[in-house]
């Protein structure tokens, strides 16, 4: 198993399967735990100073989120990345925050724009200053912004159900490295739309804002290397 960093105890034992999934997931998500590797319960158990019990607990969690296939006779593995996957979820992706958008756009929800407005402009000034590390987990924060701004509560459920699988591909994209001036341009004319009342255009312009992202990995060699040494 890889050398992943993480905490060695966890408090609240009434918690306890619930934390150690959280951080799983975590490991999995920053790539410290790669594709295909099989998580072994001796080793993690030790590590975490936590029994098999609600460690396996924990296993469980993580799976049911898309990020570990558990085996007979095997154990844990961590589910494979694929350009297959990728497509889909970014089609679903597409269907959630293009909703969202037109919602929002209907709606006007003033403090939810200003919200977005300061965010991108944040990340004008990461791009500027080449702190891609930051600029990535804005930009996820961004999207869950726009997505929380359509005011709709099982909206946002389904959407956190899923989005731990999109943060898994971040990698694919933070190799391609003229996306994050563009992206940051399509979110300006995203907004424009929202706070226009333009539900139809904000729809379609996230809609294109994130089929670029699949369409930019798709003409990368960065992206292409990567699924071949994940595969």
């Amino acid at each position: 198993m890889s050398n992943a960093s993480g905490p060695t105890d966890f408090p609240r034992p009434d918690l306890l399967p619930e934390r150690l999934a959280e951080w799983i997931s975590g490991e999995i998500v920053a790539g410290r735990f790669p594709p295909g590797e099989r998580l072994v319960e001796h080793a993690l158990s030790k590590r975490c100073n936590v029994s098999r019990v609600p460690l396996r607990e924990a296993l469980r969690i993580v799976a049911a989120q898309g990020l570990l296939i558990l085996e007979p006779h095997r154990g844990a593995v961590v589910t494979p990345l694929s350009e297959s996957e990728l497509r889909e979820l970014f089609d679903l992706r597409m269907a959630i925050e293009g909703f969202a958008a037109a919602s929002a756009a209907r709606q006007q929800p003033a403090s939810a724009f200003a919200d977005l407005r300061k965010m991108n402009t944040d990340l004008e000034e990461l791009i500027r200053a080449e702190d891609y590390e930051r600029y990535y987990a804005l930009a996820a924060e961004f999207h869950d912004a726009l997505v929380a701004a359509a005011q709709n509560g099982l909206l946002v459920e389904t959407y956190n159900r899923v989005k731990i699988r999109f943060r898994r591909y971040q990698a694919v994209l933070a190799n391609i490295p003229h996306l994050p001036p563009r992206s940051v341009a399509e979110h300006t004319r995203i907004l424009a739309a929202m706070e226009a009342g333009d539900a139809d255009g904000a729809r379609a312009l996230i809609e294109a804002h994130i089929r670029d992202l699949v369409d930019a990995y798709g003409q990368s060699d960065a992206g292409r290397r990567f699924f071949d040494q994940a595969s």
